[in-house]
């Protein structure tokens, strides 16, 4: 169980969580500590890398009235997280994406690739207060 500050969160509505996270018990613990903090906004899962990147590029379903933060796991089946966090930061429409990097691991290596690639943060599961205050970080400059 993921245990957090009394830290609460209000995001503007008009943001939308991406979880992109292919174990589903992740996923929920994530869920839970967002809402937990106060984040009620529309939060959409994603299974694996492909999906996320077939959502945002091939099907165009981008809103332009919204805005989108992406909690984006590194090892997933299909399309690895490195490669989706490539994919979004080389393309015009999702370049602006604030994309926050989960994993298990502890690899400076991986961690300073993420960074180089564009990542917002790179966040070691589980995820807890850190993983908020990255958000929170985010969604002031956002």
């Amino acid at each position: 169980m993921l245990e957090t500050e009394s830290i609460v969160l209000k995001l503007r509505k008009e943001i939308v969580l991406f979880i992109v996270e292919d174990d589903q018990g992740h996923y929920l613990l994530i869920k839970n500590c967002l809402r937990r903090a106060g984040i009620d906004n529309d939060i959409v899962w994603f299974e694996d890398g492909q999906a996320v990147l077939d959502y945002a590029f091939k099907d165009s379903l981008l809103d332009g009235g919204k805005r989108y933060i992406m909690l984006l796991d590194i090892r997933m089946p299909k399309v690895d997280g490195l490669k989706v966090l490539e994919q979004i930061k080389q393309n015009d429409a999702t370049r602006e994406i604030p994309v926050i990097m989960l994993t298990t691991s502890e690899d400076r290596d991986v961690a300073h690739q993420c960074y180089e690639l564009g990542c917002f943060a790179h966040i070691v599961k589980p995820p807890g207060d850190v993983l908020l205050r990255a958000i929170q970080r985010v969604s002031e400059r956002y």
